[in-house]
């Protein structure tokens, strides 16, 4: 398994002040799902000013992508609803295991917070995990309503995302 990219904030010592990323949505099959079920899907979308597409269901990726958030906004509730309905995921719907996982350091407007807030309570009366990956900063404000990580140590995110996984998955 590779090492995902620290959330939300990345720099090169010495090179100037960091740079943010892009947050991103993705409902990866943790590892025990993936392993027993060949049907599991999985999908990741960025969003800023727009919703793109990383990855969709039955096609992994190439390679390991460095995203730049050069955007002055992002639109959490657009990238949930293209998961939940356009990539065909049915986050909402209950039945097979569901998570969703963001990475992001929540600092989105009022509206975008509201209804995000409403998604994200919709996603658990359906029994989807929902697991906020949050970067150790002072402006940092996850969501209520997601099991929160803060990620401390960029080298130990993908156990610690395999773990906090496992727990929401458990908890949904």
């Amino acid at each position: 398994m590779q090492t995902p990219p620290p959330p939300d904030v990345v720099g090169t010592p010495g090179a100037g002040p960091p740079t943010r990323r892009p947050s991103l949505l993705t409902t990866p099959a943790p590892p025990p799902v993936s392993m027993t079920d060949p049907g599991a899907q999985t999908a990741t979308v960025t969003y800023g000013d727009a919703v793109a597409p990383v990855t969709r269901p039955g096609r992994a990726p190439a390679h390991v992508t460095e995203f730049t958030a050069p955007d002055s906004t992002e639109k959490f509730c657009k990238a949930i609803d293209a998961l939940d309905g356009a990539l065909a995921l049915a986050l909402s719907h209950p039945g097979a295991a569901r998570l969703l996982v963001i990475i992001s350091d929540g600092a989105y407007t009022t509206d975008e917070r509201a209804s995000g807030k409403q998604r994200l309570a919709r996603l658990a009366r359906t029994g989807c995990g929902v697991l906020w990956l949050a970067p150790d900063t002072r402006w940092s404000d996850p969501m209520a309503g997601a099991q929160t990580v803060t990620i401390t140590d960029p080298a130990a995110t993908a156990e610690t995302i395999a773990k906090a996984a496992t727990r929401a998955l458990q908890t949904a």
